[in-house]
């Protein structure tokens, strides 16, 4: 048996995480309601604003339908971050070297401020359509949307052909 599979079942390690994830995730909906992430940070704004201005945050009536820090998403996003920090360093051997994907940026800083502008950019157009992507796709799926299904393969079909597009240009500037 190798790695790639559990010792018990023998099914591959990927399929009996995707079944947790499923199971995780219809729990949650049925307990919480449909998820997703990018309301937790204008809920963020909202906290910081009533701390520092009580009077404007109840007036702001965006901010007043947010509510409050305290709901599932918030754990999520935390869940996210501890996550993935965890899974970092839960090996000993470090990561083999990575090829950086922006053709003709040369500096971690640039790299950085892009993923960052480019995260923003994202995050503030969900909010503009009032939902995000993570909770359509993971949401929409779980609950068997016909909607959670196109957009995931839009996105999943997107990304494939972003990468082809930004390999094709790194290439040719060679």
């Amino acid at each position: 048996m190798n790695s790639a599979t559990t010792p018990r079942s023998g099914m591959p390690t990927w399929a009996s995480l995707g079944i947790i994830f499923g199971l995780v995730g219809a729990a949650s909906i049925l307990l919480f309601g449909p998820i997703g992430v990018s309301g937790t940070y204008p809920r963020l704004i909202g906290e910081v604003a009533r701390a520092v201005d009580p009077a404007y945050a109840a007036s702001n009536p965006y901010l007043v339908r947010m509510g409050s820090l305290l709901r599932p998403e918030t754990f999520l996003v935390l869940g996210l971050v501890i996550g993935g920090f965890l899974g970092a360093r839960r090996d000993a051997v470090k990561a083999p070297k990575v090829e950086l994907p922006h053709p003709g940026v040369e500096t971690n800083a640039k790299r950085y401020t892009e993923a960052f502008l480019a995260g923003f950019l994202i995050l503030f157009g969900a909010r503009l359509a009032g939902g995000c992507t993570s909770g359509l796709i993971i949401s929409g799926m779980t609950q068997l949307s016909i909607a959670g299904f196109v957009f995931a393969a839009g996105v999943f079909a997107t990304g494939i052909g972003t990468a082809k597009l930004m390999q094709a240009i790194r290439l040719g500037g060679r």
